[in-house]
């Protein structure tokens, strides 16, 4: 009798691995973000282990062409711990994600994002922005409505910024970026030799507002210093700059 029950209990086991093992992932990821109602995960296909996404929707914006490697043991205590490729046109990433049902957190991630793109999320009084964002992820974690931590740094590589008539090559501009005590993203900028000699903060938050506030060097060609001032102010020789907008 107990040779039969235990034979049951694996036999059972075993269906219940397997049975999980090939899982459609169209079927299981989206039970698992069924709580973060920002968050779509698109056309799903594979299985849970090796999975591949047409796209991922957040706040009505999409990255697109995602792989994801998941573990076994994680998922057995509710987690789906996967490890995550993005090769979009305008995003590429790869890092370790982990998702539930309240939670998506993301570690020792890389990323590299066209700075076109960022035209499409925040409304700016310029025409143009090229060159490309790079840089880590060390830490973040969203729930729904809510940045509970955020770690982040990189770069603006080959920065150019365009306005009617010119453009405006910035160099390299190093930044940070971090949780606020009132859970919002601050982005401070950190180093930037170019021209301007870039300083200052931009800051946004679930509500969809920003606030950017930056300033330059006052020794700069005088069409250009022309343009700044139009934006800003001038005091202690730098012109201070200061938006508040709304993301789209």
């Amino acid at each position: 009798m107990k040779k039969w029950v235990l034979g049951s209990i694996i036999g059972v086991t075993v269906l219940l691995i397997f049975l999980v093992v090939m899982a459609p992932a169209r079927i299981v990821l989206p039970w698992a973000t069924n709580d973060l109602k920002q968050l779509t995960l698109n056309q799903p296909s594979g299985t849970i282990w090796e999975a591949s996404l047409e796209s991922i929707t957040y706040q009505g914006r999409s990255i697109e062409d995602i792989s994801i490697k998941t573990s076994f043991f994680n998922l057995l205590i509710g987690n789906l711990s996967s490890h995550i490729t993005v090769n979009d046109n305008g995003v590429s990433l790869e890092g370790d994600v982990i998702l539930n049902s309240q939670n998506m957190v993301v570690n020792s991630a890389r990323y590299q994002i066209e700075a076109s793109s960022i035209l499409d999320w925040v409304q700016l009084p310029i025409t143009e922005l090229s060159g490309r964002f790079i840089g880590d992820i060390n830490g973040i974690e969203l729930a729904t409505k809510e940045l509970k931590t955020l770690d982040a740094n990189g770069y603006w590589q080959n920065a150019v910024v365009g306005y009617p008539n010119s453009v405006l090559e910035l160099g390299d501009i190093h930044f940070t970026v971090e949780r606020t005590d009132n859970g919002r993203a601050l982005l401070t900028i950190t180093d930037n030799p170019g021209i301007l000699d870039l300083k200052g903060t931009l800051e946004v938050g679930f509500d969809k507002q920003y606030q950017l506030d930056v300033s330059t060097q006052t020794d700069v060609p005088s069409n250009i210093k022309q343009w700044l001032t139009q934006l800003g102010r001038t005091e202690d020789n730098r012109i201070l700059i200061k938006w508040n907008g709304r993301l789209p």
